[in-house]
């Protein structure tokens, strides 16, 4: 028979991935040191999307200020950006997540993207006029600085959020590895102490139980160890 389409009741959660991104452990001491560069690179941003709105580049200009709205959720404990983040918090766009460590990838991914096609677009213009000022006379004119600018501040971003994801890893390997010898330590200390026990039984000629394996393992008998 034809069966209906199977439909989320009450009771059924529909599996999604977190709006704010994969999720992500807090940072160590080393890790903060290399995400205040990153800092002043989501400032450069901002400068940059201004730059571009003034220059009469409007989406280009969307494009780096949503770079550096992920990058001020993320650094939301920054003392620079609090406040920023703060009115962000306030605004509709506080809905899709409370910032932090989630937003690190969604950063990640949208200042790469954005690196890239700033930089194709920024050596476009210099291979076809030869000259990062192509004109004078007019604020467009200085477009092309602001893509460079843009571009590089985005692409250095990336480059230092990857050197903090390659030490978290480093570190949650470190963390697995200690883990496991521990386990392993406790393993082999009551494997050691359980031989101990067993071997003292049988130097003060004590009877040993063993497992009746003709009854059954329900049944036991006793054997008298060897001398």
């Amino acid at each position: 028979k034809r069966q209906g389409r199977r439909t989320a009741g009450p009771g059924r959660r529909c599996a999604m991935l977190p709006l704010g991104g994969l999720p992500m452990a807090p940072p160590s001491p080393a890790m903060v040191s290399r995400l205040q560069f990153v800092k002043w690179l989501v400032v450069a941003t901002y400068v940059c999307a201004a730059g571009r709105f003034v220059s009469d580049d409007p989406f280009g200009a969307l494009n780096d200020m949503f770079g550096g709205i992920f990058g001020t959720f993320m650094l939301r404990e920054d003392p620079v950006l609090q406040r920023c983040y703060s009115c962000l918090l306030e605004s509709p766009l506080g809905l899709m997540s409370e910032g932090g460590m989630t937003c690190f990838w969604p950063y990640m991914f949208m200042s790469g993207l954005n690196g890239a096609f700033s930089a194709i677009r920024a050596y476009t213009i210099l291979a076809k006029f030869g000259t990062p000022v192509p004109c004078s006379g007019i604020l467009g004119c200085y477009l092309p600085v602001w893509l460079c600018i843009s571009a590089a501040a985005q692409l250095v971003a990336v480059l230092f959020c990857w050197t903090v994801q390659r030490q978290q890893q480093d570190v949650g390997g470190a963390e697995r590895r200690y883990g496991d010898a521990f386990q392993q330590g406790r393993q082999g200390g009551r494997d050691g102490r359980e031989g101990r026990e067993a071997a003292e039984c049988g130097s003060e000629g004590r009877l040993l139980a063993t497992p009746d394996s003709e009854a059954g393992s329900d049944r036991w008998r006793t054997v008298a160890p060897m001398p």
